[in-house]
């Protein structure tokens, strides 16, 4: 009797570690491909506002919107930012 709850409890276990291993792996993807992305994003709020600084739209809400980008991508990620901004030699970052 003692055994048989020992053995359920240690294929429970490793079940768990089984489980745990491949949480992990998928974590560790997700942050792979997020950090992969992050230059994509980067470029785009760099295009979009040049792309209204150039037709001359000044539009409160995409300011907004840009500026909200700007934090996400510039504010919390300098270090990324800097990063892909260096590599192409362009200093010109959406609303700096």
């Amino acid at each position: 009797m003692k055994k048989d709850n020992k053995d359920e409890l240690k294929k429970k276990l490793q079940n768990l570690e089984e489980v745990l291993r491949y949480n992990e792996a998928i974590l560790e993807e997700i942050y792979e491909t997020q950090e992969s992305m992050f230059s994509i994003f980067a470029d785009l709020v760099k295009l979009i506002s040049r792309m209204y600084q150039e037709m001359k739209i000044d539009d409160k809400e995409l300011k907004l919107c840009m500026n909200r980008l700007r934090e996400t991508f510039i504010d919390e990620g300098e270090y990324f930012i800097k990063k892909e901004i260096n590599k192409n030699n362009d200093f010109s970052v959406a609303y700096t």
